[in-house]
């Protein structure tokens, strides 16, 4: 596995720093680089003052630059929330997801996380209200043409995202946490029913098992998998950080019956424990997925989440590992006729725009 030689030992325990020497930091930062990761690690190894001054200085260096990055990413997030919380109506329940989420929360095992944009969460009756205000305030949606207005409005958890003019981030405003034409869908009245203050401001989060299920569904069942290392160090920071006794992870397993994520968050379990040695019960009561299932997925995972330097292509196992996890993403996100609907638009778009290039 190309991470695997110092970067997961690395991720699941800081201290494996100084069995390295020089030469191994090279390759590994540049995949924690490529894999969205390199803030969070510098991070846990900046914390421990003997570990962080047996590194090289060169690589110290480095591992500074992606802290000051990330300390830039969040400095972008709190300005964009503060717009959000003068646009959005005040008696209007606002949610924060994912990353956003931890940076307010101030989760330890997620500092140096860099998000890319601000998701929200309202209650579908709440959507057209905050959209509403949103654009009257000066967003803008981003959304391509009529189909994919369509798409986000009938079949998506999100609508289109939205973005101010001149603000490096955009904003995904959700009213659910999976597609509602995906296979795993969300207990959503059980989602609204358990969410939780964040001190010092407006905005809430999910509890805490429905912020593992959601890093969950997101890596597991909504994205194609490639290079997506950071979704599992995600859940491996939330699990440190939220699991702690017996009882925690028994209610992390009874909330994932109740949202239909069992068989994914066997997956998780199973990716954290062995690649970043998450400590994880081994008497959990969790049903394993079917052998030709799990042999089909660790082939398809193992060879597609891991990050790839740059100038690394694809091999042919891996290009066909990428295709399988393509496949494996849209047959989890719609039902067979909505995708060949789907894929037969996206398969014209594509020729039409080849087609209209070989005329100009």
């Amino acid at each position: 596995m190309p991470a695997g030689q110092h970067l997961l030992p690395l991720l699941g325990a800081p201290e494996y720093a100084q069995q390295m020497q020089l030469a191994d930091w090279d390759g590994t930062l540049r995949l924690a680089r490529q894999a969205r990761v390199l803030g969070m690690l510098s991070h846990r190894l900046r914390v421990n003052e003997a570990l962080w001054s047996a590194i090289p200085e060169p690589v110290r260096d480095h591992l500074q630059a992606a802290i000051n990055y990330a300390a830039y990413r969040a400095h972008l997030v709190r300005t964009e929330l503060r717009d959000l919380e003068c646009a959005l109506p005040s008696d209007l329940p606002i949610t924060l997801l994912k990353g956003a989420a931890y940076l307010l929360q101030d989760i330890p095992q997620a500092r140096g996380r860099s998000p890319n944009d601000v998701d929200l969460l309202v209650r579908r009756a709440d959507l057209n209200r905050a959209e509403i205000a949103l654009k009257t305030a000066g967003w803008q949606a981003e959304a391509k043409d009529a189909y994919d207005e369509r798409y986000y409005r009938e079949w998506s958890h999100e609508l289109p995202p939205l973005r101010y003019p001149g603000h490096p981030l955009e904003v995904d405003l959700h009213h659910t946490i999976a597609p509602i034409t995906s296979q795993t869908r969300a207990d959503d009245k059980l989602l609204f029913s358990d969410l939780r203050p964040i001190t010092g401001s407006r905005f809430l989060v999910l509890c805490p098992a429905d912020q593992i299920i959601h890093a969950i569904i997101h890596l597991f069942q909504d994205s194609e998998l490639d290079g997506e290392l950071r979704g599992l160090v995600d859940i491996d920071a939330l699990l440190r950080t939220y699991l702690r006794s017996n009882a925690d992870w028994q209610a992390l397993i009874e909330r994932a019956h109740q949202h239909q994520a069992t068989r994914l968050l066997w997956y998780a379990l199973h990716y954290c424990h062995s690649w970043l040695k998450t400590p994880i019960p081994m008497d959990l009561t969790l049903s394993k997925p079917p052998i030709a299932a799990r042999v089909a997925f660790d082939w398809t995972f193992e060879r597609i989440c891991p990050p790839r330097l740059p100038d690394t292509g694809l091999s042919l196992t891996q290009g066909l590992a990428a295709q399988a996890a393509k496949v494996r993403y849209h047959s989890l996100r719609m039902p067979p006729a909505l995708l060949a609907q789907h894929l037969l638009h996206k398969g014209w778009i594509a020729v039409s725009s080849r087609h209209r290039g070989s005329k100009q």
